[in-house]
């Protein structure tokens, strides 16, 4: 694989969380202690993200199957290509500015956050599931007013 489809891919890793819709909102409801996990989740990916932190954020905060779907890889390998594809990827700094409305419904939530990448302020729904006990992302999208 070149070095420019590494990186490519590892861009997709986050930068689809943050700019592509990949499902639709989730309902209302859900205690107290599953808000504030997913709201950590989000923070956690923001540090993972400009730690570089592959075993962070590639085993620990994105679902098997976004990481499948965003870096191409099989079941048994796309962790392993999340981080390496992180690795390469150079220059995108995060901030989250601010968390807002956390709904959960079941093992699925939606956390509305302020995120602001590489000098671009916008607002963001991160749609989580709960996977192994946790909660991870599995998708982020441009809020809709």
């Amino acid at each position: 694989m070149s070095h420019r489809l590494e990186v490519s891919g590892v861009a997709r890793v986050v930068c689809v969380l943050l700019l592509v819709s990949l499902l639709a909102p989730v309902g209302c409801g859900g205690g107290g202690d599953d808000e504030a996990g997913a709201r950590q989740a989000v923070r956690d990916f923001v540090t993972a993200t400009n730690e570089r932190d592959g075993d962070r954020l590639c085993g620990k905060l994105l679902t098997q199957e976004y990481m499948e779907k965003a870096t191409g890889a099989p079941s048994g390998q796309a962790e392993e290509a999340c981080k390496q594809q992180l690795d390469l990827l150079k220059g995108l700094r995060l901030r989250l500015v601010s968390i807002g409305r956390t709904t959960v419904d079941g093992d699925e939530a939606t956390v509305r956050a302020v995120i602001v990448a590489s000098g671009t302020r916008s607002a963001r729904v991160f749609e989580l599931a709960k996977e192994d006990g946790s909660w991870k992302l599995q998708s982020g999208e441009a809020a809709r007013r």
